[in-house]
């Protein structure tokens, strides 16, 4: 029996930069070395010459802090097209992880298709002492190609674990555990004997995979997100606003208070409007439709983090959303 065909897109990011020397973790990324094209794949080729038939894709590599609308809208099409055209069976991206999350979520929304579609990266880079990349790549591979990482959306790898798209957050900013689903829970592990284990199915995102793949990523609105801290005045929503803003995400204190003067100009902001969505700086947990909430015509962001409900309604206002759809979306999915 052939092996299954897994296509490895690699866009850059820590997993094959290059630091000073081996105990760099830290400061690598000022060097601006990287790994030469295709040396990261042919680190690992004998390991997944057993497991896949991987053929890499060729990408612009770009740190993850500095993806644009103009580079995701190419990295999706990129992607839609592989499993669309039949080159492959599932798709590997390694990625920068500062961003990991949004481009995972982004992707989930906007390919529809059944084969997996698989996120990796690392914490240390490719010149690390005991670097976490190759085996993250090698464990993603595993992923892409297991039948039972079908139909579930996009998926992330990290640390032998694997995790969903809506759900996975980036949680420490240096070590190799980084990655969690704080509210769902990962959805299965790659254990150290090669075997994929899936213990749960991402149920709440499955409403949502692909619903809007017909959408032009490269003409989506503005959508800002502010912060909210003791003392917040509105000049940051009012300067959304100003630079024209369709919607804006508050991710406020609690589960979703902003303080009174950001109100006042969340609620000027949605006379005007501009589509308000409440979310909430904590990190997990639910922003409840709470009746005041609904009163001002505002749209409760659920757990989803702030910038996972930016893409959500930079896409549902692109596809000519109104508030009531608006607000269904995020309390479906």
């Amino acid at each position: 029996m052939s092996l299954p065909r897994v296509a490895v897109v690699t866009t850059g990011g820590t997993i094959d930069s290059l630091g000073a020397d081996r105990l760099d973790l830290a400061a690598y990324l000022e060097t601006g070395r990287r790994l030469e094209p295709g040396a990261l794949l042919a680190s690992v080729a004998p390991e997944l010459a057993s497991i896949a038939r991987v053929t890499e894709v060729p990408c612009e590599r770009v740190a993850a802090h500095a993806m644009t609308d103009a580079y995701l809208a190419g990295l999706r099409d990129v992607v839609a097209g592989i499993i669309a055209r039949n080159e492959a069976d599932g798709v590997v991206l390694t990625h920068g992880t500062n961003t990991l999350e949004e481009t995972a979520w982004l992707l989930h929304l906007t390919v529809a298709a059944d084969a997996p579609v698989v996120l990796t990266g690392a914490m240390r880079p490719a010149s690390a002492l005991s670097g976490d990349g190759p085996l993250n790549l090698v464990e993603a591979v595993r992923v892409a190609a297991a039948p039972a990482a079908r139909r579930l959306g996009v998926l992330v790898v990290m640390d032998d674990t694997i995790h969903g798209a809506r759900d996975v957050t980036k949680t420490n900013t240096l070590r190799v555990d980084a990655f969690g689903s704080p509210m769902a829970g990962p959805l299965g592990r790659v254990d150290g004997d090669g075997r994929v284990v899936m213990t749960a199915r991402p149920a709440r995102a499955a409403t949502l995979r692909g619903a809007y793949a017909a959408v032009d990523l490269r003409a989506l609105p503005r959508v800002d997100v502010v912060a909210s801290h003791q003392g917040a005045d509105g000049a940051l929503v009012d300067a959304a606003v100003a630079a024209g803003a369709r919607a804006i995400v508050s991710a406020a204190t609690g589960d979703g208070y902003p303080t009174p003067w950001q109100a006042e100009a969340l609620e000027r902001a949605a006379a005007a409007g501009v589509v308000v969505v409440q979310s909430t700086r904590v990190g997990s947990g639910r922003v409840p439709p709470l009746p005041a909430l609904l009163a001002r015509g505002w749209v409760a962001a659920d757990d989803l983090v702030p910038w996972k409900a930016r893409i959500l309604v930079r896409l549902a206002l692109a596809a000519g959303e109104d508030l009531a759809a608006i607000r269904a979306r995020f309390a479906a999915g």
